[in-house]
This record gives structure tokens, sequence and C-alpha cells, in this order.
């Protein structure tokens, strides 16, 4: 192999990288993102635990959805569960959780009544 192998190679892998750095510093911002389920609490703010974690205010949430299926809660131990965060100046943030009866919050009720104790309004939305 000659230098221009070598040299491609490292051009190549130095955006996976860095995009692998950024992936590991972000989530180690976060303690309690460990089994916390679609979302958590920490610092004023509600996290969505997605892959990158994203913090969305308190101040700045308008309402939150919880879009799920009342069959697959009832007759799954897995359940599908999607998160629509509105925040205040119109913008919508929307993620998807693949959900498990195992987790911190574990139902969507659970979800909702942590959200209300956080003064968050929240809507369920069955599918």
């Amino acid at each position: 192999m000659g230098i221009f192998d070598y040299l491609s190679t490292f051009i190549t892998l130095v955006p996976v990288v860095i995009i692998v750095v950024l992936f590991v510093v972000k989530r180690g911002q976060y303690k309690n993102k460990s089994n916390a389920g679609a979302f958590f609490f920490e610092n004023g703010s509600l996290v969505l635990n997605t892959a990158i974690p994203t913090p969305i205010p308190f101040e700045n949430i308008d309402r939150v959805e919880l879009s799920y299926s009342s069959w697959e809660l009832e007759n799954r131990l897995s359940y599908s569960l999607g998160v629509a965060v509105f925040k205040r100046d119109g913008k919508k943030k929307r993620v998807y959780y693949k959900g498990y009866k195992t987790s911190k919050l574990a139902t969507p009720y659970d979800m909702e009544s942590a959200l209300k104790e956080h003064g968050i309004p929240c809507v369920m939305v069955e599918k």
C-alpha cells in the first residue's frame, strides 16, 4: 500500500470517528438516561431519550402528545409509542420509541403522570 492508500483510508474514516466521539460525549452528559424509557427529566428540561438526547426546557413546552396502541399495551410485553413535543414557538419534535414494561416510566400512563407532576400538559392519543 502506498501513501495515497493510507491517506484515502484516513480521510474516509475521520468523519466516522468524529461522529462516534460526538455521540459518546453527548450521551455521557446525562446521568438518568439508562433504562429511562422514552424521556427523562434533568436540569429543568424534558430530555428525549434518543440516540443523541434532545433536551427541551419546561418553559418552551406547550404540550406533549403520547400516541400508543391499547391493544399492544394489554397483549404484548413491548409496545410502540410516539412522543410529540409541541413547543410554544410552533415547532414540533417527534420521536418514536419501542417501549418495554421494564423501564422506569414503563407505560404511557406512567409517562402521563410524570409529565403532569412537572406541570407539562399531556394528551394521550390512542391509535
